[in-house]
């Protein structure tokens, strides 16, 4: 009974592991998620072929950059995290000065909703992040006693 016990307990363990194994993705250059990125922009917005390579070359800088930034030492980070705010102006006023307002407007929503589908990503992870805002000046009263 024992060994039976055992062997199936090695079984389960054996299958639960070959489960939690993730496949790895693989590495795409810096041009090649440019150019991904551009093409779901052209598809959701209907950009013209100028709209597009502009948008490839905006998209290429903003990778190299955050490449960049990923691959520095973890030294000055609230520095690096300013940078990376006014980097992020910058470029979204690159794309808004080659888009239409309604594409602007399609982007946008577009924009919203993929920063829903991260918080709700990020729920089901069970934790929110250190400094997060999430749940902050929702907390209950203490609770009352009565004497």
């Amino acid at each position: 009974m024992k060994k039976i016990f055992f062997t199936l307990a090695l079984v389960v363990i054996g299958i639960t592991a070959s489960y939690a194994q993730k496949p790895q993705r693989d590495k795409l250059t810096a041009e090649q998620r440019a150019e991904r990125a551009a093409t779901v922009l052209e598809k959701k917005l209907t950009l013209t072929a100028e709209q597009k390579q502009k948008v490839k070359q905006i998209e290429l800088d903003r990778i190299k950059k955050n490449d960049e930034w990923r691959n520095e030492d973890g030294k000055a980070m609230k520095a690096k995290m300013e940078d990376r705010k006014v980097f992020a102006q910058a470029n979204k006023a690159k794309l808004d000065a080659i888009l239409t307002a309604d594409q602007q407007k399609t982007l946008a929503a577009s924009q919203d909703e993929m920063r829903g589908k991260m918080k709700d990503r990020r729920g089901e992870k069970g934790g929110d992040r250190k400094g997060s805002k999430k749940g902050k000046g929702t907390t209950s009263p203490p609770p009352t006693t009565n004497n």
